[in-house]
């Protein structure tokens, strides 16, 4: 949360308090663990530090900070069902609080008319800071597959350009403008809800382990239907199986050839057919 103003306020014993201050490291505790608010409570001057004390503890503060990481959990299990699942399952709540404490979170444009950050941002700062940190890095490769494609399927950036008079000069087919892809060689939404029921009955960190994942390559592609796009709710997706991915990977892929007399074959008719091709008849 940012503000743009500053002021002062008197808490009563005669000295001047920053408001802003104040009301920043407030913010920033009810998303803190217990070590966390120690060291924010010590940057400040006493007579802040006194008054942010008190209004950050007690059963009301506790219960308000839980339901908090809660809401924040129930969204980000929805957008990143996979990726957000390992990572909870081996940071726990220590893991959160440290993305919570991150300015990806902290820093979130308020919304109109409120000193609130808009929910619908949450997942976008959930995906800039794991892109910042090394975590994905150190997890297995289907870790960080599942990320890149839950990253893509609700940020992926359009695989064509779409400025007027840019065109293929080989005639090559390819995406509608504006479309973009997230591939995965496993099936990364029906791996999440096998581990959100797994979850249920075990720890999370016993479902990573328990819940296996089977090859079977992936690919959803996002086509606009309206401004904005990506990142919005205006698109139609597309879901692309199996044997259909490897066929179809040259529309989004330049570096994989247009196979020969593909125009004859039915995976490419079922293309035209679902609006994916630029310019084809259907």
């Amino acid at each position: 949360m940012t503000l743009d103003t500053r002021d002062t306020f008197d808490a009563g014993s005669g000295a001047a308090l920053d408001y802003v201050r104040v009301t920043d490291t407030t913010w920033r505790i009810l998303n803190a663990t217990p070590r966390r608010r120690a060291e924010l409570l010590a940057e400040l001057p006493a007579a802040e530090r006194a008054v942010v004390a008190e209004g950050t503890r007690g059963p009301g503060f506790d219960m308000e900070q839980a339901r908090r990481r809660k809401t924040v959990a129930n969204v980000l299990n929805v957008s990143f069902p996979v990726t957000f699942f390992a990572y909870y399952g081996r940071t726990g709540a220590e893991g959160l609080h440290t993305f919570l404490d991150s300015e990806f979170w902290q820093r979130r444009p308020a919304q109109p008319g409120s000193v609130f950050p808009p929910a619908a941002t949450a997942s976008a700062a959930f995906g800039g800071f794991l892109r910042s940190t090394d975590w994905i890095t150190r997890q297995e490769d289907w870790v960080g597959e599942a990320f890149a494609f839950e990253d893509a399927y609700l940020f992926g950036r359009a695989t064509v350009d779409t400025r007027p008079g840019r065109t293929d000069s080989s005639g090559r087919p390819r995406l509608v403008p504006g479309a973009w892809t997230a591939e995965a060689t496993f099936d990364v939404p029906a791996y999440g809800r096998l581990l959100r029921e797994r979850g249920t009955v075990d720890p999370w960190t016993e479902a990573l382990l328990l819940v296996k994942r089977r090859p079977a390559p992936l690919a959803v592609v996002s086509v606009p239907v309206s401004a904005p796009a990506p990142a919005g709710d205006r698109v139609r997706r597309v879901r692309l199986t199996g044997d259909t991915v490897a066929a179809l990977r040259w529309l989004w892929d330049a570096d994989v050839p247009v196979p020969e007399d593909v125009a004859d074959t039915p995976t490419y008719a079922k293309a035209v057919g679902a609006g994916l091709v630029d310019g084809a008849a259907q």
